[in-house]
């Protein structure tokens, strides 16, 4: 089987309408933190993830999955071994995966089969009822063909902003199934800042280091949170709509960053906040990524699915075995005076074998240095960052 995964980041963290999104939640938030610090291991300045979109295509494919292959995968992700569990989770998830007339947010998934390779029924149902997954076929022996078209796919999902996620040379004669998931997200700022109060200041890469980047200013009342077991400031903005939020979790000390991410499942969980009146300044900043997530998820725990002894018996027809051999995510977000776009798409490969009145000054948030941050929705954070430098 081969993966190819291009993501934008979701990440499910909290869904306080529902028991099953409660219980998905904090195995959620672990398995973001896992591939965060495996992330930190190859890269040493800005990334961006979306561990929810690994999650869907990885969950997709384990309705297919059987024995050892099955079991690796549930743990790596922290779901519960049941895959009716597994499905009900992903219904209640993907409709929360939706906009409204004040921003706009989508998740689309799609599953392209080799012309001629039969889907199981039982994947093919859980696949359309379960994940909301479109299905075509596709000739993959015309690689730039099949490349072409998946790739427009991705395109049209992700508002142009993810491109080329698919090579022609991902493609051959023993693929049978690309598994896609295409995550996007476009908000305006509920109190915007203005551009007027944009100017070039410095950034503290390290005490030693100095940058300077375009740093954006506004004071108003937004959430705020002191963690002394963090030594961090976390701040909540909210989008219009205020559905989505974008969090910045800024270490009280300019080489502090290490050290809250050592805490990163903690830095991902909902502090008790207050709301107070805030003096924000913080970077205009777009980054990408490109990740490959095959050694990540092997290191944690998923390695039977990579294999030739892998068991993908659920998916397709019993004479074709099938295994993971590629798992490639594309991330893309942009932070600017207005707003926030952000995409992601994930793709999945299948072949042959061969996530008062008195005066009180306001608080202070100048992420002036390396933070964290991340973008939470209804269905929990859509993506999670690290910002190093501009």
């Amino acid at each position: 089987m081969k993966f190819l995964v291009l993501l934008i980041g979701v990440a499910v963290a909290y869904a306080e309408d529902s028991s099953v999104l409660q219980n998905f939640s904090e195995g959620y938030i672990q398995f973001s933190a896992d591939v965060y610090k495996e992330l930190l291991k190859s890269h040493s300045g800005n990334f961006l993830v979306c561990p929810l979109s690994v999650e869907t295509v990885l969950a997709l494919a384990h309705i297919g999955a059987e024995g050892d292959t099955a079991m690796q995968i549930t743990k790596a992700l922290h779901l519960p071994e049941d895959k009716h569990a597994i499905q009900q989770i992903f219904e209640e998830l993907i409709p929360k995966l939706e906009g409204d007339d004040k921003y706009d947010l989508s998740s689309a998934n799609k599953i392209y089969v080799k012309k001629n390779f039969e889907i199981s029924k039982d994947f093919k149902n859980t696949a359309i009822n379960s994940f909301n997954s479109e299905i075509e076929n596709i000739d993959f022996n015309q690689n730039s063909e099949a490349a072409s078209v998946m790739n427009n796919w991705v395109e049209e999902k992700t508002h142009n902003k993810i491109k080329d996620l698919i090579s022609k040379d991902d493609l051959n004669e023993d693929t049978r199934a690309v598994l896609i998931n295409a995550l996007y997200f476009h908000g305006k700022w509920a109190t915007k800042f203005d551009v007027k109060d944009t100017q070039k200041k410095t950034f503290h890469v390290t005490n030693e280091k100095e940058t300077k980047v375009d740093m954006m200013e506004q004071t108003s009342s937004f959430k705020y949170y002191e963690s002394s077991e963090l030594n961090a400031k976390f701040l909540e903005m909210p989008y219009k709509g205020k559905d989505v939020t974008m969090t910045i979790v800024l270490p009280n000390d300019v080489e502090g960053l290490s050290s809250l991410e050592e805490k990163i499942a903690n830095v991902l969980r909902q502090p008790e906040y207050r709301t107070e009146k805030v003096h924000v300044q913080i970077p205009k900043f777009k980054i990408e990524s490109k990740i490959q997530f095959k050694d990540i998820l092997v290191k944690l725990g998923v390695v039977n699915a990579f294999e030739d002894f892998a068991d993908f018996s659920g998916i397709g027809a019993a004479k074709d075995r099938l295994k993971i051999s590629k798992i490639v995510q594309k991330t893309f977000i942009e932070v600017e005076e207005k707003g926030t776009t952000a995409a992601a798409s994930t793709a999945l490969f299948v072949e042959k074998y061969r996530s008062g009145h008195v005066y009180i000054p306001p608080k202070e948030f100048n992420a002036n240095h390396p933070f964290i941050y991340y973008l939470r929705s209804p269905a929990g954070i859509l993506f999670i960052g690290r910002y190093m430098e501009g």
